[in-house]
């Protein structure tokens, strides 16, 4: 199989960057598995689990949405929210969840902080998801 290069970054600095097998990843289509020699394209990655296959093994992270840029032989991914699996600490995620249930609950017409709110929610739901898999 041939491998392609594969960047993660985010505003606070590069999260990943090597050679990959195969990304799969979510966008509003589903999920979709990326190798080398595609088409370009740029589609928006959708809150979900991000699978990263190198050297036989698959990597797990979960991505709280972002952009992807495909081209012929490289990835980059741009996102604000991304944790490898590994680093997920089911306690702290069902903290969030709980408060941020709590939050919703004293939200009554702020339609900005809801939303912002249930994006936090939905992002810490995706998480713990991901870690069961």
């Amino acid at each position: 199989m041939s491998t392609f290069k594969l960047t993660i970054s985010t505003p606070y600095g590069l999260f990943y960057e090597k050679e990959v097998d195969i990304v799969t990843l979510k966008t509003s289509e589903g999920y979709i598995g990326l190798q080398k020699n595609r088409i370009p394209f740029i589609s928006a990655i959708e809150i979900s689990s991000l699978f990263i296959k190198v050297d036989g093994t698959t990597k797990i992270a979960a991505i709280g949405g972002g952009i992807v840029f495909v081209e012929k032989d490289y990835i980059d991914i741009f996102t604000d929210d991304i944790q490898w699996k590994e680093h997920l600490n089911k306690s702290e995620i069902q903290a969030i969840i709980d408060e941020t249930n709590q939050k919703l609950q004293a939200l009554k017409n702020d339609n900005i902080e809801k939303y912002k709110t249930e994006l936090t929610l939905k992002r810490a739901m995706n998480k713990l998801e991901t870690l069961l898999k």
